[in-house]
């Protein structure tokens, strides 16, 4: 497969932003073919409905600008339609979890959920911030417009806290191997449910 084609492959399974850097190890080329193959894939997607987005430090696959428009008015719609039962489940893991990563949200989840989360940081319900572990990590947590959406000043005033808190936690011990899953309800159900009550 051409150099291009991996970037392309890449970028639209990351869903994210990457470095240069980043894109070079992934690829295990050297970054002057790197981007000679930007660039090769740049003029190939001319016209189409997604562009290569280029930042001084970020390269992502976006929607291009030719679609803006149409972008704005179905994002219109979108936002006007009630939350899904898999975005309430995210947003639910993000607010008694804490500041999180997509990995870790999909982990607990069990599926893919780069869509949910970029749709809930367009309503503004959740915020996205770089790690400080490692900055090449994004973690997301719950916006001050959803407290305030929510009537709470803190994640501790949401109900069963402490409970639905304990249930991720051993969600996290079990990736580690030290717990067994348990029979029952699934800790993403829990918290879903206790968030709509």
């Amino acid at each position: 497969m051409e150099l291009d084609k991996q970037i392309e492959a890449i970028l639209f399974w990351k869903g994210e932003p990457m470095t240069l850097a980043d894109l070079c190890r992934a690829l295990k080329a050297p970054s002057d073919e790197v981007k000679k193959a930007l660039h090769i894939l740049s003029e190939k997607l001319q016209g189409r409905g997604i562009a290569i987005i280029q930042t001084e430090e970020e390269i992502a696959l976006a929607t291009a600008p030719i679609a803006r428009e149409l972008i704005e008015r179905v994002l219109k719609e979108e936002l006007s339609k009630d939350l899904s039962k898999a975005a309430l489940e995210t947003l639910s893991i993000i607010l008694y979890k804490g500041s999180l990563s997509r990995r870790e949200i999909e982990y607990i989840r069990g599926v893919n959920s780069t869509t949910i989360l970029r749709s809930l940081s367009l309503r503004g319900l959740v915020e996205r911030t770089q790690s400080k572990i490692d900055e090449r990590q994004f973690l997301y947590r719950g916006a001050v417009e959803l407290y305030a959406l929510l009537g709470i000043t803190k994640a501790e005033d949401l109900p069963e806290f402490a409970a639905v808190q304990k249930e991720l936690n051993a969600v996290n011990l079990e990736s580690e191997g030290t717990l067994s899953p348990e029979d029952g309800e699934s800790s993403e159900e829990v918290a879903s449910e206790t968030l709509h009550e």
